[in-house]
């Protein structure tokens, strides 16, 4: 009598486990799915401009850093890179370990470009003088040059801060 007793508790206590674990599942399952509608929702009615290309061959081209300040630019978890969005002015990009963040003022007919631009605060082993020296020369830079697939970044003397390759 005793061993049924047990046998039917035990039974019941799984069952309650079993039914608990399920109906946690359908809830974050219903969660994820209102996220992800959410997320679509959002994506589908923001106001967020429509994906432009500008035709100078400057904005809205992804770039390779190769040179910062005539060393070679390191890849640490990624490769250093930056791009101008042109329709909301815009610079995303990575410093090799962080992401790069910010707005620029471009003007093409001038070949004049000034960034105001922030990086990420994650540690790279390494990275530190690399990430610090790229920063410091983005905010000097003060206009261009394009030679073929070639951006130069130039400081208010002319001389070369950044070098870039387009993507």
């Amino acid at each position: 009598m005793f061993k049924k007793i047990l046998n039917i508790g035990g039974f019941l206590i799984l069952t309650t486990l079993v039914a608990a674990c399920q109906s946690t599942q359908v809830s974050t399952q219903k969660q994820q799915s209102h996220t992800i509608r959410s997320a679509s929702h959002y994506l589908k009615h923001s106001a967020v401009p429509t994906a432009q290309v500008s035709s100078d061959g400057v904005q809205d081209v992804s770039w390779q850093i190769t040179q910062i300040q005539q060393q070679r630019a390191k890849f640490f978890n990624q490769i250093p890179n930056i791009r101008l969005n042109s329709s909301l002015n815009t610079v995303t990009g990575h410093t090799g370990c962080n992401p790069i963040f910010g707005r620029y003022h471009y003007n093409f007919a001038q070949s004049t470009l000034n960034f105001d631009v922030k990086a990420g605060h994650q540690s790279c082993d390494g990275a530190l003088v690399q990430e610090a020296n790229l920063m410091d020369l983005l905010q000097r830079v003060t206009s261009f040059k394009v030679q073929g697939s070639e951006l130069l970044l130039l400081d208010q003397n002319s001389q070369i801060l950044i070098k870039a390759q387009r993507k």
